[in-house]
This record gives C-alpha cells, structure tokens and sequence, in this order.
C-alpha cells in the first residue's frame, strides 16, 4: 500500500508572480502548509524562479497533480487558456472534501464551463476573480467568489487577511464581474496612452493631465459615474460632434486615433438609438433610470457586424 499523500492547508496550480505573491502574504500573515505544482518547475527559464519563490513563500513544490489529494483547498492560478486542461488533468486528484478555487480571468462562460466539469466530478468548485493587483496587495487583493461553496471559502481564508466577497451561487457570476470591469479599467488605460501620447506631441501634456485628475477629483467616483452616463442620453449626439474634432486633432499629430475613433462610433450609436426621445430630451434622474434607457434603446437598434 502506497504512504497517504501530505496534508496541505493550500495547495496552488500554477506557482507564478500572483500564487507567490498571495502565498507570501499568506505566510506572514500566519497561514501555513502549503504546496504548488507547476509543470513549469522541472525546465528552464522558469525552473529557478519557481524554485526559489517556493522557498521564500515556504510552499513545498508537488512533483505531479497526485499531491494535490493532501490539500483542504486548491487554487488554480495558470493562463486563462489553460483553465479547463487543468480542470481534466488534477480535478480527479483533488479531494472531494476540499475546495477547487479557480482564479483564472477567464469569460463567465468559459468560468461555468470548468465549474460544471469540476462540479460533475464530484469536486466542490468555487468561481474566484482578482479585481486587483496580487504583486501589489498580495493576500489581501480584493477577491469576487460564486458557486455553493463560497461562504466556506471565506470562513477558510479571511481570519489571513483576504478580502472575498461572495457574489452568488451561480458559476461565471465573479467571471462575469472581473471581464466586463476589465473594460473600464483597460479602457482607461487605452485612453490614458492615446490622450497623453497626443498631448505630448502638441506640447500641452501637463496640462492635459491636470485638468483631467482634477476633474476626476472633484467628487466620489460613483458621482462622476452618474453624472456622465446621465447626461450621456440627451448630449451624445452633441459629444460625437465635438469628439469628430479631437480625432482630427489627434490623427495630426501623427498617431493613430484607435480609441478616439471608438468614442465616436459608441456616440453616434446611441445618438441614433432614439435614447433622445426615450428620455424626454432630459437627464434621467438616477445612473439606473439613464442606463435602463440606454439598455432598451440599444436593444432595439441593429447590432453592425465585426470582424
């Protein structure tokens, strides 16, 4: 008869810069027992770096998905590709009492897709999303959860310092929520870049800059939230005019107005959705009142086909 495997409190797959980085928090935070298997450990350039990070964080390195058997909970942390290979090669190891936490940024609908070939297995799968930067916060980057286990996820792991906050039963809910506030926050960085890059070349960069973060402010985020998309409604079809100016300014500076051209597109979208009329030619009175105007508007309006 073969020895039991080793009793882990954690055990992660995939052992790069994010599973380290909460590890490590982890760790100084009190928690202990952990392990990680990674199919990168054995070869180069990544051999030495996984080997090392383990030994910072304490984390004992599994020589294949067999040990993840002695773990109470496992955290999935590979490329979004991944996520389902991984769910078909360890799921089966993995104890049926421990928890099957998958922190991938996969789409809601690829999420749910591994949760119900987890859950089918007979393995207790939680939907896990980082809305934050791991390097950065480490164990207590903020942490969106769904699935039936979610509630044992935070009885497990919050007394260590990580802050989860359940979203629902339903696999792909947490998903749903890190991929669609990706838009807004890779969309302001796309933004960023585009403005900054053309206001340097007009020489007015700093200028640029600090009117813009004094904008920003000037109230709470949730304010300004409200304050645009409500006046979005009745003003798009004056703000695509204005926006038609900045890509001309913009494209002669010489760069490619990628974004600007977008703004222009999503403004003469909803000037022509009929959101005008719908509203009354006024601001709705809340962000849900204006965005449920939008929503129907846009509903009604022919989706263009894209490549």
């Amino acid at each position: 008869m073969s020895a039991a495997a080793p009793r882990f409190r954690l055990a992660f797959v995939g052992f790069g810069e994010a599973a380290f980085s909460i590890a490590s928090g982890l760790r100084e935070a009190g928690f202990d027992g952990m392990a990680a298997f990674d199919v990168a450990a054995d070869r180069e350039p990544f051999r030495t770096r996984i080997r090392e990070r383990a030994e910072l964080a304490g984390v004992t390195l599994l020589d294949g998905p067999e040990g993840l058997s002695g773990a109470e909970t496992v955290f999935v942390l590979v490329q979004p590709s991944a996520s389902m290979a991984v769910a078909q090669s360890c799921a089966s190891h993995v104890s049926p009492d421990a928890l099957y936490v998958d922190l991938t940024s996969l789409g809601p609908t690829d999420k749910a897709a591994v949760g119900a070939y987890v859950a089918a297995a007979g393995r207790r799968f939680v939907d896990a999303a980082i809305l934050g930067s791991a390097p950065t916060s480490r164990n207590r980057v903020p942490i969106v959860a769904a699935g039936p286990e979610v509630n044992q996820f935070v009885e497990r792991f919050a007394p260590y310092g990580m802050d989860i906050s359940p979203v629902g039963e339903r696999f792909g809910a947490a998903a749903g929520i890190k991929i669609v506030r990706s838009v807004l926050a890779k969309g302001l960085e796309a933004l960023y870049v585009e403005a900054l890059i053309a206001a340097r070349r007009m020489g007015v960069e700093a200028e640029v800059l600090q009117s813009f973060c004094a904008f920003l402010d000037a109230r709470p985020a949730l304010d300004t939230a409200a304050m645009l998309v409500r006046s979005h409604v009745p003003h798009a079809g004056r703000r695509a005019d204005e926006m038609r100016m900045s890509r001309a300014a913009v494209a002669e500076t010489g760069l490619d107005p990628l974004m600007t051209d977008a703004i222009v597109q999503l403004m003469e979208r909803s000037a022509a959705s009929g959101v005008v009329a719908a509203s009354g030619g006024s601001q709705p009175p809340s962000l849900d009142a204006a965005l449920t105007i939008l929503d129907a508007a846009l509903a009604a309006a022919p989706c263009p086909a894209r490549s």
